[in-house]
């Protein structure tokens, strides 16, 4: 159970966005084969990443992404033509995701559109999430980065989520002095965690 502990996180969307985490727990862990405190973990640090993203969908930057998605389209094509660098999707949505997980969409049926709605936002969040520990746990076994253990999860699976993988395995990754870590750990401490006994 996951309940919060700051009055930033009591409002309707990111209790809809718990919500949507709880319920949709054992589906969730059905299909991608993720265990309860793996799943819990990445449960928390997506409520992290909702107050990282979009201050739990209070930013007015958010807000405007959202309100013209267009815009954010153009520029980006902009810098693309100015720089000769490729245009990269536009981050959508409560946790601004950028590629959806191929097994929620088809399940849920969630695509970039509806991602402002807290129940798709918390599903994609997860599926995300659970496949970017995938890749983490292969790139830890291929390359030896023993010192990446399940209880430093939350310290470099973000690395994954905003792209810069690639300091995971060349081992220049210090998430203690990473802004969006530091960030990220903030947003997931107002979540207190709460296992049910067996």
């Amino acid at each position: 159970m996951l309940v919060p502990n700051s009055d930033e996180v009591q409002t309707i969307q990111v209790r809809r966005f718990i919500q949507a985490l709880a319920v949709n727990k054992i589906e969730l862990q059905k299909m991608y084969k993720v265990s309860g405190e793996e799943y819990t973990l990445l449960a928390q640090m997506s409520v992290g990443i909702l107050g990282r993203e979009t201050r739990f969908g209070e930013s007015a930057r958010y807000k405007v992404k959202e309100a013209m998605p267009w815009a954010v389209s153009l520029a980006k094509v902009m810098r693309s033509v100015t720089t000769g660098k490729g245009v990269d999707p536009n981050s959508r949505g409560l946790t601004q995701i950028k590629f959806l997980p191929g097994a929620v969409v088809e399940k849920f049926g969630i695509t970039s559109e509806n991602l402002d709605i807290p129940e798709n936002a918390a599903i994609a969040t997860m599926g995300y999430l659970i496949e970017a520990l995938k890749q983490m746990k292969t790139r830890i076994k291929t390359y030896h980065l023993d010192h990446i253990t399940p209880d430093k999860y939350a310290d470099y699976l973000p690395y994954i989520y905003f792209g810069r993988s690639k300091s995971l395995i060349d081992k220049t990754a210090v998430p203690e002095q990473n802004s969006y870590v530091q960030a990220l750990k903030k947003y997931m401490s107002m979540i207190d965690v709460f296992e049910r006994q067996p």
